[in-house]
């Protein structure tokens, strides 16, 4: 009787480990929340380089360009002084 006790008891115990080892790998599992987190990532990536490269007055590419200009012309001017 003790050892029929003493079985059942150890299945009882093993069964719950498993059981909650089963709990705790679907848990863990985060492929899917990963993936999620990069497309949401891609996303804000996407819509800032639109509204930077993609506007119709093109502020940004402007400025861009003018700051290159200022230092070409300053490269320029820089180097038509002559030197002593």
């Amino acid at each position: 009787m003790i050892n029929q006790l003493t079985s059942l008891s150890l299945k009882a115990q093993i069964a719950v480990k498993e059981r909650g080892y089963r709990a705790f790998r679907a848990l863990s599992k985060e492929d899917g929340v990963t993936a999620i987190e990069y497309a949401v990532i891609a996303v804000a990536i996407s819509g800032m380089l639109l509204a930077l490269f993609g506007s119709d007055d093109a502020t940004f590419l402007k400025a861009i360009k003018d700051k290159f200009t200022l230092l070409g012309n300053n490269i320029t001017s820089a180097n038509a002084v002559p030197k002593s």
